[in-house]
């Protein structure tokens, strides 16, 4: 594995710069700002650093699983612990990289499920041991045991993926990759390493809340009842406000629920922002056109049945009125504990109403995160934010692709 760092300008100009030298088959591992260096440094202005991997050719095997997989959390490490030895950088969109409080148990889950690969690995190959062909063999014998092995592999990563309830389709399609598109000598660590960087890559980039170009922003937070809207919305709100130091405003639209609009305006006071109820979409667009001059507005809106067609209807009225009138961004807002035929009904209800991204709330909830990849791939919207616990503003995060491929290559049954 190639494994190198580039700067430019901006993290397009970075990355534009490493596919031209490796390539397009490149993942981004880690993206950082650093200052410029050299005595009229403070004349330069800042740039973005990213740590880039790519694949070689299997001319290099490794002995073992464990230092595939170990050499790409080694990049990690150095990468996070030379952003947290940087100066603090003024963000140009808001992003959170408090981590999360299960990073460490993360850690550990990692290296359980490769000590269980490896152990049933060589469970069956001690099985199999009389049946394997003698030194002087045929090498065609031998290339078929080799075959055998990695069918074995991809077989028990195909079963942690499943058991951490990534659907039976996108597990096939991750395992079929590396039988189709593999030799049959590639060795385990590369396997393993193959199917982490093609997760990763089926995450994409996170999506997150970016500054208006014209004017404020507006963020809409849609999405069914209970999981979690306004808890969210609270918390993005505070990071904006105290650690950004931008101008904010608040509105719901959902008067169904007194209690949620009297948490929201409870936040409001606390963070020292505007905050209005809206009744109709008349009343968005006229309490829009009062801050102009602010940095976000963001929006908590009535929850309700993905086949309740009536509350569709008016919840398209609400998403449409400020259409072509202001920048608006759409996040869906669901929770990892739902199951996946109910998610993809909810996801498919509110596609018909906007062009939106993911938030996923209670992982804390929850063992089993094979929901988010089903998700992503069933809607194509882009990840953004997860939330682990009800603490405002601490309790969410920007999603971290690299962080869930870990997780879902955890065997869950040696989660605590």
């Amino acid at each position: 594995m190639v494994i190198k760092k580039y700067q430019a300008k901006t993290e397009e100009e970075a990355i534009e710069a490493a596919k031209k030298e490796l390539g397009d088959d490149i993942t981004v591992i880690h993206s950082r700002n650093v200052k410029p260096k050299g005595f009229f440094a403070f004349l330069r202005k800042m740039q973005v650093e990213i740590t880039v991997a790519k694949e070689e050719e299997m001319d290099r095997p490794q002995n073992t699983a464990r230092e595939a997989l170990a050499k790409v959390n080694k990049v990690r490490e150095q990468a996070e612990k030379e952003s947290a030895q940087a100066a603090p950088v003024q963000e140009a969109a808001p992003v959170y990289r408090e981590g999360s409080k299960n990073s460490a148990a993360v850690e550990q889950k990692l290296e359980n499920i490769q000590n269980l690969l490896e152990q049933k690995l060589y469970r069956h190959s001690d099985e199999e041991k009389e049946k394997k062909p003698a030194a002087g063999a045929a090498p065609s014998a031998a290339e078929d045991e080799k075959r055998k092995e990695l069918m074995e592999f991809c077989r028990l990563l195909y079963n942690t993926l499943v058991e951490n309830e990534v659907s039976e389709k996108v597990a096939n399609e991750l395992v079929d990759d590396i039988e189709q598109n593999c030799p049959d000598d590639m060795q385990m660590e590369h396997v393993l390493s193959h199917i982490y960087q093609k997760i990763i890559l089926k995450f994409g980039r996170p999506g997150l809340i970016s500054p208006g170009e014209r004017g404020p922003k507006v963020v809409f937070f849609i999405g069914p009842t209970g999981v979690g809207k306004t808890t969210t919305l609270a918390k993005i709100a505070s990071k904006l406000r105290l650690a950004q130091n931008k101008r904010v405003v608040l509105f719901t639209t959902d008067t169904y629920r007194i209690s949620a609009t009297d948490q929201l305006k409870t936040y409001a006071g606390i963070l020292g922002t505007p905050f209005h109820i809206i009744y109709t979409p008349q009343e968005l667009e006229e309490n829009y056109a009062k801050y102009k001059d602010v940095d976000y507005i963001l929006i908590d809106t009535a929850g309700h049945s993905h086949n309740n067609e009536e509350q569709k209807k008016d919840m398209s009225e609400f998403l449409s009125v400020l259409e072509g009138k202001a920048e608006c961004e759409y996040y869906l807002v669901v929770s990892a504990t739902t199951k996946y035929k109910d998610l993809l009904a909810i996801s498919d209800a509110y596609k018909e109403l906007a062009d939106y991204r993911l938030i996923f709330t209670k992982l804390d909830e929850t063992e089993e995160c094979g929901n988010l990849l089903n998700l992503r791939l069933h809607t194509g919207a882009s990840m953004s934010y997860v939330t682990n616990g009800q603490n405002v503003p601490d309790d969410i995060e920007e999603f971290n692709p690299q962080a869930m491929a870990r997780g879902l290559l955890t065997d869950p049954t040696s989660q605590e």
